[in-house]
C-alpha cells in the first residue's frame, strides 16, 4: 500500500555495519564462499561463538556443542523436530513470538499456551505453567527477552521454571535473539547459566537483530553435545549448512561489531523513550508496560475503543483509515488479544509520523465513549455498536455486581486507595503496588478495569467472562466470592474511570475509597472536560481533604474545588537530577520513562510516606 508507515515487522532500521560487509566481501573475492561449509558451520565461526559465550560465563565446545543455523527460527524448528513426536504438546508462554506456531506445526505438535502475568510486566506465572503440563508435554519454548512485550523475565521465576521442567523431564528451548538490547543497567540472565540445567537446555541466538543482519539469515544454537548431535540431523536435511557468505559476515560481526552494537542500543533506547512519551498522550485509549529490552512495545487497547476485543480487525482498520501498519496482538497467542505490537526500531521520522496518525485515528476518527456528551468531532464516523449492559438484563447484572462488591468489602477489612483521572492511572497503580507491596500484602485493579463493571470485577478478583460456558458459570463464581471469598491483601488499589458526575455516583455506590489520587486529566482534546472535572470533583468531595492527593501541574485538576483544599499536591519538579523530594529528599536512580512514570513515582513515594512506610523501604525502591 502506498504512503503507509510500517511499525509492524521486526526489522531494525539500520544497515549492516560496513566493516562487516567488507569482511564478507573479502571472503567472497577470495573464493572461500563457493562451496558448502561443514553442516555444523565454519570452524572459525564456531570458535568465535565459543569465545563470545565464554565472555558471558558459558563454556561450550565449538566442535560438538555449537551449531550454526540459517537464522534462529531454523534452529528452533530443527530442535522441535529432534525432541518431539507428532501429537506431543509444546508449552508456549502467551504472548510469545508468532512464528513459533509455524515451527510447532511443522513438528506435528500441539501448541499449549500459558498466560504471562501482564500486571507484573508479563513475567512468568510458574504455577500456571506447571498446571498446564500433561503427560503429552515434552518441551517448553519461550523468548527471552520476550517478543512482543520487551519483558526481562526475573531470575527468581526463571529458576523456578527450570525446577518445574526438571521435575517433569521437559526439554527447555530458549530463543534469546534480543539478549543484546537491554535498556536497564542489569546483566542478562539466561537459564543456561544454571549449571544443573545444562543438559536440559537448548538456546537459539541470532545475528539478525544485534548487527542489523536480518537478510543474511545466520544464527546458532548451543547445547549439550548429545542434544546437538540430534538437532544436526534435521538441520542437515533442511538446509545442509547455513549460507557461507553469511557465516563469514557473522565472524566479522563478532570481531568488529561491538561498537556498532552499542550505537544501535543507544539509538533504540532513545526511540523507545520517544515511543513512551507518545503513548502517554494516548493513555486514554492504551495502557502499556515499559519494555526493558527488544525494540517492541505491546500496548493494551482499552475497552472504550471500537474493535478493542478484535485486534486483527483493529489493525486492519488503522491501516485502512490512517495508513499505519501494526501487528495484531492475537497473533502472539490468546492473551495477546486486545493488544497491538509496535516496532520502535524504525527510523525516528517513521515513529513521529506513525504516532501522529495513531493520534488522528483514536482521537479524531471514532473515539467511542460511554454515553456522555463530548465536544463534536470533525468527520464523525459510523455510529459505534451499542455498549454492553444497556438492556434490562445488563442493568440487573451491574446492580448485582455492585451489591456483591459492597458485601465483599464489608466482610473483608482492607484499606482502599482509589485512583481517578484520564492519564496515567494504571502506571500509578503498578508503581504503588510495587512500593507498598514490599511491606504490605497489596493488590490492584485487574489490567485497566475501571468502569461500573470493571471495578466490581477487580474487587471480586473475577475476569469478564468471554465464552458461553464462562458466562453460564459466572453467577456461581460471583456468589461464591461475595459470600465466601477471603481477601488476603491489606491494601487494595483500584482505578476509577470517571467521565461525568453520574460515573462518580455509580462507582461510589460500589466502593468508597479511603484515599483518592487524582492523576492527570489533560489528554484528548475531544473529551468533555467540564463533565469529567465535575465527576472527579464529586468523588473527591466525598473524602476529607487530607485523604486526597492530586497532580498540581495539571491545568484541569487545579480547577477542582475539592483538590484546591487538599494539602497533598504532586509537582513534576519534585523529581529532578537524580533526587526525589517530598517531606524528605531521596537519591533516585530508578529509571522513569515518560511523564506518567515520573508522576507515578512521586505519587507512590508520597502515598507510602502518608501510610508510614519505613524510609529504608522507600530508599531501596528508588534505587531499583
Amino acid at each position: 500500500m502506498p504512503n503507509v508507515v510500517s511499525l509492524a515487522q521486526g526489522i531494525p532500521s539500520f544497515r549492516t555495519p560496513r566493516r562487516v560487509i567488507r569482511f564478507a566481501q573479502e571472503k567472497i573475492a577470495a573464493g572461500l564462499c563457493d562451496k558448502y561449509s561443514l553442516t555444523t558451520g565454519l570452524t572459525e565461526l564456531r570458535e568465535e561463538i565459543a569465545l563470545s559465550l565464554e565472555a558471558d560465563g558459558l563454556s561450550y565446545d565449538p566442535e560438538r556443542e555449537i551449531l550454526v543455523t540459517a537464522g534462529s527460527i531454523e534452529g528452533i524448528t530443527a530442535t522441535l523436530l529432534a525432541f518431539t513426536s507428532p501429537g506431543d504438546e509444546v508449552l508456549l508462554p502467551s504472548p510469545s513470538y508468532t512464528s513459533y506456531l509455524g515451527a510447532v506445526s511443522i513438528a506435528g505438535c500441539v501448541p499449549k499456551y500459558v498466560e504471562l502475568d501482564e500486571d507484573n510486566n508479563f513475567d512468568f506465572q510458574v504455577e500456571k505453567i506447571e498446571q498446564g503440563i500433561t503427560k503429552k508435554t515434552k518441551l517448553l519454548l519461550y523468548c527471552s527477552p520476550n517478543n512482543p512485550t520487551g519483558t526481562l523475565f526475573s531470575r527468581e521465576k526463571t529458576e523456578q521454571l527450570v525446577q518445574i521442567c526438571e521435575r517433569h523431564n521437559l526439554t527447555i528451548l530458549i530463543d534469546e535473539v534480543y539478549k543484546d538490547f537491554y535498556y536497564v543497567d542489569e546483566p542478562h540472565f539466561s537459564a543456561t547459566q544454571i549449571p544443573e540445567a545444562r543438559e536440559r537446555i537448548i538456546r537459539a541466538c541470532s545475528f539478525s537483530k544485534a548487527y542489523a543482519m536480518t537478510g543474511w539469515r545466520v544464527g546458532f544454537v548451543h547445547a549439550d553435545k548429545q542434544r546437538i548431535s540430534r538437532i544436526v540431523k534435521f538441520h542437515d536435511a533442511m538446509v545442509t549448512c547455513a549460507p557461507v557468505p553469511s557465516q563469514y559476515a557473522a565472524i566479522g560481526a563478532l570481531r568488529f561489531g561491538a561498537d556498532f552494537l552499542e550505537e544501535f542500543r543507544t539509538e533504540f533506547k532513545k526511540r523507545r523513550n520517544y515511543c513512551i512519551t507518545r503513548l502517554d498522550e494516548l493513555s486514554q485509549v492504551m495502557d502499556y508496560q515499559v519494555p526493558k529490552a527488544t525494540y517492541f512495545v505491546f500496548p493494551r487497547i482499552k475497552d472504550i475503543v471500537k474493535y478493542s476485543e478484535d485486534s486483527h480487525r483493529l489493525a486492519y482498520d488503522i491501516l485502512d483509515k490512517v495508513g499505519v501498519a501494526t501487528v495484531p496482538g492475537v497473533a502472539f497467542g490468546p492473551s495477546g488479544e486486545s493488544h497491538l505490537r509496535i516496532n520502535f526500531g524504525r527510523e525516528m521520522e517513521d515513529l513521529e509520523k506513525g504516532f501522529d496518525r495513531l493520534e488522528g485515528y483514536f482521537f479524531k476518527v471514532h473515539p467511542r465513549q460511554r454515553q456522555h456528551k463530548t465536544i463534536p468531532v470533525k468527520n464523525p464516523q459510523e455510529p459505534t455498536s451499542k455498549q454492553p449492559g444497556h438492556t434490562m438484563v445488563g442493568r440487573g447484572a451491574r446492580l448485582l455486581l455492585a451489591h456483591a462488591s459492597r458485601h465483599y468489602l464489608k466482610r473483608n477489612s482492607a484499606l482502599v486507595i482509589g485512583i481517578t483521572g484520564i492519564k496515567g492511572k494504571t502506571t500509578i497503580k503498578r508503581t504503588l503496588i510495587e512500593l507498598l507491596g514490599s511491606v504490605n500484602k497489596t493488590r490492584g485493579t485487574l489490567l485497566s478495569y475501571n468502569t461500573e463493571v470493571g471495578l466490581p470485577l477487580s474487587i471480586l478478583c473475577l475476569k469478564n467472562p468471554k465464552t458461553v460456558k464462562a458466562k453460564l458459570l459466572f453467577p456461581l463464581h460471583l456468589a461464591k466470592q461475595a459470600i465466601l471469598g477471603r481477601e488476603e491483601a491489606d491494601i487494595l488499589i483500584f482505578e476509577y474511570g470517571i467521565r461525568s458526575r453520574n460515573d462518580a455516583e455509580t462507582l461510589l455506590n460500589i466502593a468508597v475509597p479511603d484515599w483518592l489520587i487524582v492523576s492527570g486529566v489533560e489528554a484528548d482534546p475531544h473529551l468533555d472536560y467540564p463533565a469529567i472535572t465535575e465527576g472527579i470533583d464529586h468523588i473527591s468531595a466525598c473524602l476529607p481533604p487530607e485523604r486526597l492527593l492530586w497532580i498540581g501541574d495539571d491545568p484541569f485538576v487545579s480547577t477542582m474545588a475539592a483538590a484546591r483544599q487538599a494539602p497533598h499536591v504532586i509537582h513534576d519538579s519534585q523529581l529532578s537530577d537524580g533526587r526525589l523530594s517530598t517531606t524528605t529528599t531521596y537519591a533516585c536512580t530508578r529509571e522513569t520513562v515518560g511523564a506518567n512514570a515520573a508522576r507515578a513515582l512521586i505519587t507512590a513515594v508520597t502515598m507510602a510516606e502518608l501510610l508510614n512506610t519505613p524510609a529504608d523501604t522507600i530508599k531501596h525502591f528508588l534505587q531499583a
